[in-house]
């Protein structure tokens, strides 16, 4: 895996997650319909999966593979964006629990994640190998694998916030 593209790849899917949610009113961003998710909540669940996944990937492993991808960026584009019409639910320690209180709050935890993320791999601290940590669906991932899930699966919500500003714009027309 070549750091210096994938944290051009992540600078810029963190900037099109900031651009995302930075125009939003107060009440898109908490809107809600159906159970699922405001805008805020999927956030910071972006967020908690970054943070989880910073934590699996410095981990040690017993478990090897012979190559940097077992599952590979193409397979995990297609599996968390491509066919996003498949649901799984998170598992609970993923699900939002407190949803940031305002869009300032959650750019200033995601911000500071996202370049902890970026100076570990950029001093080392983070080893891009052949390691092997279990993902709950996916199984088995190497470090590559797991640091182009970050990417695809922040694409996915990007999805999901599209999708709930058109609810919400629905909704606002309809009270018209």
């Amino acid at each position: 895996m070549d750091i210096n593209l994938f944290i051009q790849n992540l600078d810029k899917n963190t900037k099109d997650t900031l651009h995302a949610a930075k125009n939003c009113s107060p009440e898109q961003l908490r809107y809600r319909e159906n159970g699922k998710w405001s805008i805020l909540q999927i956030l910071e669940h972006i967020c908690i999966t970054d943070r989880v996944i910073h934590k699996i990937i410095l981990k040690p492993s017993d478990n090897l593979h012979d190559t940097h991808e077992l599952v590979g960026d193409a397979r995990l584009k297609k599996i968390l964006v491509d066919l996003r019409a498949r649901r799984i639910e998170s598992p609970e320690m993923l699900k939002p629990k407190d949803a940031p209180p305002d869009f300032k709050t959650f750019e200033k935890l995601f911000v500071t994640e996202r370049n902890l993320l970026k100076q570990g791999l950029q001093t080392g601290k983070i080893v891009v190998d052949n390691r092997i940590h279990k993902h709950p669906f996916l199984d088995n991932m190497t470090i590559a694998d797991w640091l182009n899930f970050i990417i695809h699966h922040t694409k996915r919500h990007l999805e999901q916030i599209k999708e709930n500003l058109k609810q919400y714009q629905v909704k606002e027309s309809q009270q018209l």
